[in-house]
């Protein structure tokens, strides 16, 4: 009996180390590929809410919606519910994987129109906040391997700490670093530098709790350490995987959404 114990807490040991061993070998492309597979979500419906700082502390307020669907190719719709000078507002994002690019276009009431985004014009604020046009597909932790290369800085107990090297030309970041929780496969922080190689941005999730089987932050905190602004968003509800209307992810519905 007894060697039976002995040879089974062998099995175990040994089952452990080699399940350590591939954890260790993975690549940094293979640890953002994880991240993408772990999630595999869909449809994601949300209410969010902004709370804008500027310098001296002082905060603005906005909410809005966010509608994406993914089943091979992303599209992400948001438009601003308030406060007035925003409500309309809309964003809408096409993926293009075929040619590892992706459409944006922006809605503005006051003006009744569209306005493709492009180029470098995806590093601008996103409707005054800190995040840019480009850093919004990061708030859905699942598409850091379309736009970035990574290897491995540093793989300890808890996380992966990764460096990102942008594929996107039109990403105006020089390098970035990822720090990719293992129990979750979620990112719970993120730096990004500029050309000069200084720390611009930094991004952190907060209070990340299981919503229908996926890992979810309840509060996401984007930083610009140069200019001394923050913005925080909230997420006040979500609903994964419930079918949305498809035809809503279009410029020509933008207006009417």
């Amino acid at each position: 009996m007894m060697k039976k114990i002995i040879s089974l807490l062998i099995l175990i040991v040994m089952i452990f180390s080699m399940t350590l061993l591939v954890s260790a070998e993975m690549t940094g492309d293979e640890i953002l590929n994880k991240m993408e597979e772990v999630r595999d979500i869909q449809t994601n419906q949300m209410e969010l809410k902004l709370e804008l700082y500027d310098p001296s502390g002082s905060k603005r307020v906005r909410t809005l919606t966010n509608i994406s669907e993914d089943y091979g190719q992303k599209k992400t719709l948001s438009r601003f519910l308030s406060p007035a000078d925003v409500a309309g507002t809309g964003f809408l994002s096409i993926d293009k994987p075929e040619i590892d690019d992706e459409d944006m276009y922006l809605y503005l009431p006051a003006l009744g129109s569209v306005r493709k985004i492009s180029g470098s014009q995806k590093n601008g604020s996103f409707v005054g906040t800190d995040f840019s046009y480009n850093d919004l597909s990061l708030v859905s932790a699942e598409n850091y391997n379309d736009d970035y290369q990574a290897v491995v800085l540093e793989d300890n107990e808890k996380e992966y700490i990764l460096r990102l090297s942008p594929t996107d030309e039109d990403i105006d970041y020089d390098y970035g670093k990822l720090w990719v929780n293992k129990e979750m496969w979620y990112p719970v922080k993120a730096e990004f530098y500029d050309t000069r190689g200084k720390l611009n941005k930094i991004l952190t999730s907060h209070d990340i709790q299981k919503i229908q089987g996926y890992w979810t932050p309840q509060k996401m905190v984007m930083e610009d350490v140069q200019e001394g602004t923050r913005t925080i968003l909230y997420l006040e509800s979500v609903l994964y995987n419930e079918e949305v209307n498809s035809k809503i992810f279009s410029p020509r519905y933008l207006k009417r959404y």
